[in-house]
């Protein structure tokens, strides 16, 4: 896959993954006043009841939706007409520099990195780790619920978000067999989880934690391991993954050959 057509599938699939969490479970819609809506071929999140944020954003400018004057004024007319404000998600380098203008002349600007995107392209099988005490084990369908209390948990169970994303892991477990998770137990005790998106393509990992107790032992390597040799098992062969700049699980991608390839960062407009 070239560098354009990895940027545009990586965020298909995340835009994807988010709409899906978004509305997983109706009375979460009704609560926070979840809505996915196409326009301009772009995928625009929104919430009447939750501020700027992840749920308040347009996914696909410039890689799976065309970069043009009319997507942008399709999308702009929807925020108009539900009252709010769209902010959008720029995947660099495979915008363009003409594209990232257009959107500044329509009176965006740049206000950082949300995440860096690690991509591991490569005809090297991935290895795998023993930890000491570790098995890791998929999740099956009756086991959803617990394995998204559990993901929340890890990454430090910060309500409305964590509500949100773990009953969309339980939904999308249940439901897409595309979606395999995985718990790492240390002595029959939970300890990590992440979860596999697969794609003909293509593959995400994602919700990637380890709990507290459990830090600083290579599990989250393990854990990375085993889903990269899941995707491999069905000849996946890019993956990539999110984290903070410079975090400890960017580290730990890139000990398992993933190399930081694109940046996604948000554009959104100055207050009035």
């Amino acid at each position: 896959m070239s560098a354009r057509e990895i940027a545009s599938a990586m965020a298909q699939l995340g835009a994807t993954v988010l709409a899906d969490q978004m509305l997983a479970d109706p009375v979460l819609m009704r609560r926070h006043g979840f809505t996915v809506r196409r326009r301009g071929r772009m995928l625009c999140y929104s919430s009447t009841k939750l501020g700027a944020g992840v749920f308040n954003h347009v996914s696909g400018y410039g890689t799976f939706a065309p970069a043009s004057q009319r997507a942008l004024d399709a999308v702009l007319r929807h925020y108009e007409r539900i009252g709010g404000a769209a902010a959008f998600e720029v995947t660099r380098p495979a915008v363009s520099r003409a594209d990232r203008g257009l959107l500044e002349r329509n009176g965006f600007r740049d206000k950082g990195v949300i995440f860096q995107c690690h991509i591991r392209s490569t005809s090297r099988a991935p290895r795998l780790h023993e930890v000491r005490g570790l098995s890791i084990a998929r999740v099956d369908p009756p086991g959803a619920t617990r394995y998204g209390k559990l993901a929340t948990r890890g990454f430090g169970d910060r309500k409305p978000m964590s509500e949100v994303f773990e009953r969309g892991w339980a939904r999308q477990i249940k439901r897409d067999r595309r979606v395999a998770a995985f718990i790492g137990s240390v002595d029959e005790r939970p300890a990590a989880t992440g979860v596999i998106i697969t794609r003909p393509a293509i593959a995400g990992l994602y919700s990637g934690s380890v709990l507290p107790a459990h830090r600083g032992r290579g599990i989250q390597n393990a854990m990375i391991a085993a889903r990269l040799a899941h995707g491999w098992r069905r000849g996946v062969r890019t993956f990539f993954s999110w984290t903070e700049a410079d975090s400890a699980s960017a580290h730990n991608l890139r000990d398992e050959g993933f190399r930081p390839r694109f940046e996604v960062r948000w554009y959104a407009c100055d207050p009035a």
